[in-house]
């Protein structure tokens, strides 16, 4: 059982992104951003350039204070260490992007966006890669050609249906991030009456929250079979999960480093 695809190490800390040309409306605690704003790069009607793209609803935090650093014990550095264009409103925020990736609020949403699947991906892998070879024995790099592996799909007919499947959720996923909330919620429940229970709870793209995505209501409270988000418990698990992810993405780095050299993360620990 290996879960190891091509999980890219990407470690770009975020924060809120910005709409140039754009009416913006503000409070102390939610953004609004003019329906008018399409897709970044796209001309509005005054001439001026959108340059991030557009979303329904933005759930903003005010800015923090206080912001921790990933260098802490640097009082100076200027934008090395304190980036001007990170202001820590996103969790997981400590003003790392030496190489300034973030400074364009487009491709500062776009690495967010990046980071949190890859790491999504990386937290499935790990878990997968310790489980798989604890139970078979069989080393998460060598498991796909193992003799004793079952497969009841021959390997071309398993790559194309993981390529169609994958590639149209991967497509879903990214239309919806060009042009946030367009994507039909109704083919996904033929069985109910309803897509309420699949729909964006908190407002923010990569956590939609509601009764399917949290039927645990770890980040908000179901009462009355109506679920409602909770913006404390929600910022709390958005900061361990991008760490963790990180981590993730971390491990699985260091296990393709020992992939290359017949190790295993179970035979490092001596298991």
């Amino acid at each position: 059982m290996a879960m190891a695809s091509s999980v890219s190490l990407v470690v770009v800390c975020s924060s809120s992104f910005f709409v140039k040309g754009t009416a913006v409306s503000s409070s102390s605690s939610s953004l609004r951003l003019s329906p008018s704003v399409a897709a970044f790069g796209i001309s509005n009607g005054g001439g001026s350039r959108i340059t991030a793209m557009a979303t329904k609803k933005v759930s903003a935090r005010p800015k923090a204070s206080g912001k921790k650093s990933w260098l802490p014990g640097v009082k100076g550095g200027g934008n090395l260490v304190d980036p001007e264009w990170l202001d820590g409103s996103l969790p997981g925020d400590y003003g790392f992007d030496p190489l300034g990736l973030g400074k364009d609020p487009a491709a500062l949403k776009w690495y967010r966006e990046a980071e949190l699947i890859h790491g999504r991906w990386a937290l499935t892998a790990v878990v997968g890669i310790f489980i798989g070879q604890a139970w078979s024995g069989v080393p998460w790099f060598e498991a796909g050609a193992d003799p004793a592996a079952v497969a009841p799909f021959s390997f071309g007919s398993l790559l194309g249906t993981q390529l169609l499947l994958m590639g149209w959720v991967e497509g879903k996923r990214w239309a919806d991030f060009v042009n946030p909330g367009t994507q039909a919620l109704e083919w996904a429940t033929p069985w109910s009456r309803t897509a309420e229970n699949f729909s964006n709870t908190t407002g923010q793209q990569g956590y939609p929250g509601g009764k399917f995505f949290d039927p645990l209501a770890l980040a908000g409270d179901i009462k009355g079979g109506v679920y409602t988000p909770d913006p404390t418990k929600l910022e709390r698990l958005q900061l361990a999960e991008i760490k963790h992810a990180r981590l993730a993405m971390v491990a699985m780095l260091i296990f393709y480093f020992e992939a290359g050299q017949g190790l295993t993360p179970l035979g490092a620990l001596g298991l």
